[in-house]
């Protein structure tokens, strides 16, 4: 099996990502967990944009998120047996994504805080945006001006417009700790814009 959807466009942001989908969702992830490739391919397809901008922000190199996303949806296929299909399925997409990022810096031995400038070949999309823009893009500037803890949670909330809840179990912290941390991130944006 094969994982190669196309890849999102520079420009397009969570918005513009394809909706989750209904009721029908939870007969293809069954359909895909007894053995349906096509079925599991349709999960893919509906769900790839999102999983590869979200690991794009973790990691900062293009080439590492694209294998890191095929690493996910490879998971994914697995462990498609265990999955409740009662939930959101990017939610648990999101989760795997995080943990196998997680697992990537493990491996590498040392986290290496890296500035906004160091991409990979390509731009990453804030970049791209803020280069379309020609003005400064907010994730951009709140990637500079946060820990990467306190940008994550910004992104999941705001950008692929996760609940607290949704965004504490991806995270694997308690709600209180998401609610903590978005109050530091957005306090540490004030300053940041009374300094400009």
């Amino acid at each position: 099996m094969t994982l190669s959807p196309e890849r999102p466009a520079a420009a397009t942001t969570a918005s513009a990502l394809p909706a989750e989908s209904g009721p029908g969702e939870a007969e293809i992830v069954r359909a895909a967990a007894s053995g349906d490739a096509r079925a599991f391919e349709q999960l893919v397809n509906t769900h790839h944009r999102r999983v590869l901008y979200y690991l794009c922000n973790m990691v900062r190199h293009r080439h590492d998120a694209e294998d890191l996303t095929q690493q996910t949806f490879l998971k994914a296929f697995q462990h498609l047996g265990t999955f409740d299909c009662a939930r959101p399925l990017i939610n648990w997409l999101l989760t795997i994504a995080r943990r196998t990022a997680l697992n990537h810096f493990r491996d590498h031995k040392k986290w290496e805080h890296m500035p906004a400038d160091v991409v990979g070949d390509a731009p990453s999309p804030a970049r791209q945006l803020e280069d379309q823009d020609h003005a400064e893009n907010l994730w951009a500037r709140a990637r500079r001006l946060l820990a990467p803890r306190e940008f994550e949670v910004l992104w999941l909330r705001f950008s692929e417009e996760m609940s607290t809840k949704e965004t504490a179990r991806i995270m694997d912290l308690t709600q209180i700790h998401i609610k903590v941390l978005v109050h530091r991130a957005r306090q540490q944006l004030l300053k940041g814009d009374i300094r400009s």
